[in-house]
């Protein structure tokens, strides 16, 4: 019980750490010590480091069954694989140097255009979207106690993480956001 306590726990404190990095008074603080370019690359480097116990308790924890069916390796293997199709094909939309802090021009991030092609016409984070399918196929693999509640902690943190990055976007895109949102669904996509 104590392994399962330490998941939620390290994911919570993961969590909190992760967005507190991510405000705008951290941010503005960090570029006290570092240059500005040099943010999102610390905010990354910070974000891997601050996982590791995450993964850590996931790892160490008993692999105990939540019921009898000891899971699939096809229904698994194959949520995992269109999971993390949909985020690749997520991440080709960025600029992937600027997502992780590479710190050069970035002439895509500068047109200051809001992403609404590709994936993101069907649904307004695809990547995030790939993440939950891939983290269901892990419960599908192996449905045991451990990774039922990694992919739960994963689901909150993952929601709360929408609702800040959407005020962000209205804060950057106005009403464009706005009506975006309005069309287009958070994750379950519509056809």
């Amino acid at each position: 019980m104590t392994a399962y306590i330490l998941i939620c726990l390290s994911w919570a404190i993961f969590g909190a750490f992760h967005s507190l990095t991510a405000t705008h008074w951290f941010k503005h603080l960090s570029f006290r010590y570092i240059s500005q370019p040099y943010y999102r690359l610390l905010y990354n480097g910070l974000s891997i480091f601050t996982f590791i116990p995450v993964i850590q308790t996931l790892r160490l924890a008993p692999a105990e069954p939540v019921y009898d069916w000891l899971g699939s390796v096809w229904i698994g293997g194959y949520l995992m694989a269109v999971g993390a199709f949909l985020a690749l094909v997520a991440l080709r939309k960025y600029d992937l140097a600027e997502f992780i802090g590479w710190p050069i021009d970035h002439p895509t991030a500068a047109n200051g255009q809001l992403q609404q092609t590709g994936l993101f016409k069907y649904v307004r984070h695809p990547l995030y979207l790939g993440t939950l399918i891939s983290l269901a196929g892990l419960i599908a693999f192996q449905p045991y106690w451990k990774n039922l509640l990694f992919s739960l902690a994963a689901f909150g943190y993952i929601r709360i993480g929408i609702f800040y990055e959407e005020r962000k976007l209205v804060e950057t895109f106005g009403w464009q956001y706005i009506h975006y949102r309005q069309r287009v669904p958070m994750l379950v996509p519509t056809f």
